[in-house]
């Protein structure tokens, strides 16, 4: 298997002491010794944010050539990550040691004298499952379910993990790939995919820009296949960049990729949520459980903001329905309920309107304006009943 080389393991965030205890280490640099390659691997891994505070296990992000990409695309998959675009991944960068060798499968028209190392993606593979991922599965808490990310030869060797091992990886971005590999081979091997598998239940990413005619040509060959053969359950896409270069698609495929296949995790809008009520919030919240294993919530903020909206536009009825579920899921927070009341008190209900002020004072003391219109809905309330007796 993997013989983890004690050869350094060099912290790029590191340990601090803090009152006596150590402060937690997400960005690590690993050596590994590989029996399949034969070889010292390195790589390159970030662990999430909350990754010590949490017990479950976390979806992986496969980074291929990492030695030139890791930094740019990490920086970016934190945005995603921090902005709620895509869930927390553990991300692991994969440093090329021989890129031609691993990235490329087997070739019967290029000449060893122009890559005397091509051909080597099954072995490559056979370390990523074999060793490298049963390895750091001991140390880590990775999930089953895998991301992996490539450009041009590295896209080529995504693009045959698609084909060839499917089951692997869960969602596949193939940028600018070098398609026309020993003649189109990867395209033939595609239609003969398609025509076998009736069920994939995967995503598969596609981009390209100017490129070169060959390649040109081998996209949009894989790209008719796809559309017309794939089976419903994949989840598939590309978008062409004719206004960027082979070089220039990488940060924009990669924002727009994951933000198309993480779709379903992105909050939805206010205005979704206006129409489609709190079904949408709790169809939302079970989508992140089944397909996450993450219990989350939407945030507070985004509630509130459609509280608000229906309650300035005076659907009351959906306002407190989106209310009574803010409240099951932040009990704690004192501005619901002083919506609440003032709903309850534009509907004329004051004797539920000053409860529910009463119960923002209590969850929120020391809140002026809270106060201030709990006494004044107390004083209405009794000015009312004073009048009656009058009367």
């Amino acid at each position: 298997m993997l013989r983890l080389f004690v050869i350094g393991i060099i912290l790029l965030s590191f340990f601090e002491s803090v009152m006596g205890q150590e402060e937690f280490a997400r960005n690590l640099n690993l050596q590994f010794y590989s029996k399949i390659l034969q070889e010292n691997r390195e790589v390159n891994i970030q662990l999430p944010d909350d990754y010590k505070a949490t017990y479950y296990s976390y979806p992986v992000i496969f980074i291929l050539d990492a030695e030139k990409n890791y930094t740019q695309v990490l920086e970016r998959l934190n945005f995603m990550m921090d902005n709620h675009f895509i869930p927390k991944h553990i991300v692991i960068g994969v440093v090329n040691s021989d890129r031609m060798r691993d990235m490329t499968p087997e070739d019967s028209v290029l000449q060893k004298s122009i890559f005397p190392t091509k051909g080597g993606a099954d072995h490559f593979i056979s370390f990523l499952e074999d060793e490298l991922i049963v390895e750091l599965s001991k140390q880590y808490r990775l999930s089953t379910k895998r991301t992996i990310i490539g450009h041009n030869y590295s896209a080529l060797l995504v693009t045959y993990a698609f084909i060839r091992r499917p089951d692997l990886f869960d969602r596949f971005l193939a940028f600018s790939p070098t398609l026309w590999w020993n003649n189109n081979a990867i395209v033939k091997e595609l239609e003969a995919l398609l025509e076998k598998q009736s069920s994939l239940r995967k995503h598969f990413f596609l981009s390209f820009g100017e490129e070169a005619k060959k390649m040109l040509l081998a996209c949009k060959s894989f790209i008719k296949l796809m559309d017309k053969k794939r089976p419903a359950d994949l989840k598939w896409s590309y978008e062409w960049m004719p206004d960027l270069t082979h070089y220039d698609v990488y940060q924009r495929s990669l924002m727009n990729g994951m933000e198309s296949m993480f779709k379903d995790y992105q909050y939805p809008s206010i205005h979704s949520l206006k129409e489609k009520g709190i079904a949408l919030a709790n169809s939302y919240q079970k989508t992140i459980l089944l397909n996450y294993g993450r219990n989350e919530k939407l945030p507070y903020s985004l509630l509130e903001s459609v509280c608000l909206e229906l309650k300035d536009e005076k659907k009351y009825q959906k306002a407190l329905s989106f209310l009574q579920f803010t409240l099951i899921n932040y009990p704690q927070r004192g501005d619901a309920y002083f919506y609440a009341g003032e709903v309850f008190e534009e509907l004329g209900n004051y004797n539920k309107a000053v409860k529910f002020y009463e119960m923002a004072c209590e969850k929120d003391k020391g809140r002026w304006d809270f106060e201030q219109k709990y006494t004044a809905m107390q004083q209405k309330i009794e000015e009312i009943k004073n009048s009656t007796i009058v009367k």
